[in-house]
């Protein structure tokens, strides 16, 4: 299972490419340029390629969660978890821009949304739009 919550932080100090990038480093032991690339690859199929450079202090909420997905599905884990995102995506409506980069994401396995009940409504809204 690959996670997206508020408390999984970014590093501060580095480019969303480099958050993510780190992933492939340190976990699949791929070389610093590979995981650049394999990082690049990522945004530019979440259609983010423009963040690569921001630093955490420097994103939007709807960035930032950007780079924690990304770094969540370089995993490439057959279930994702996203915890509460209206907590990190506030700037934006979160169930229609969720479901935009889920149709991006070559994903095989299955998105998962844990939410407060009160917020089903948003998701129904968002599902009725379509």
């Amino acid at each position: 299972m690959a996670r997206v919550a508020l408390d999984l932080p970014l590093r501060a100090n580095l480019s969303a490419l480099e958050n993510i990038a780190l992933i492939p480093l340190y976990q699949r032991h791929y070389d610093a340029a590979e995981s650049t690339r394999q990082a690049q690859a990522m945004l530019d199929q979440l259609d983010h390629a423009g963040i690569a450079l921001l630093r955490d202090p420097d994103m939007t909420p709807a960035q930032r969660f950007v780079t924690k997905l990304a770094r969540a599905l370089i995993l490439k884990r057959p279930r994702l978890v996203i915890d509460r995102p209206g907590a990190m995506l506030y700037d934006v409506p979160y169930p229609a821009f969720i479901g935009k980069l889920a149709a991006r994401a070559d994903m095989t396995g299955t998105w998962e949304i844990y939410d407060f009940n009160w917020n089903q409504v948003l998701y129904n809204q968002a599902l009725d739009s379509e």
